[in-house]
């Protein structure tokens, strides 16, 4: 499998697929569940039913504290 730790979750996912993968994702949130807008791949598990990507989104652009 190749490694798709920090990729968008689509391109990881369309990545795996074109290896024939059978492909589930799982969002991972914190509790307090912040505000993203880049959802990347966090970790992976593989199984012989398929692999698992969980995600995570994070926030990238910048925001004026006075806002």
């Amino acid at each position: 499998m190749k490694n798709v730790l920090g990729l968008r979750v689509l391109a990881a996912k369309q990545r795996l697929e074109a290896e024939g993968k059978t492909v589930r994702t799982v969002e991972v949130r914190s509790k307090k569940g912040g505000k993203g807008d880049d959802a990347r791949v966090i970790k992976t598990d593989e199984t012989e039913q398929g692999t698992t990507l969980y995600w995570s989104a994070f926030r990238t652009e910048v925001q004026d504290p006075r806002s």
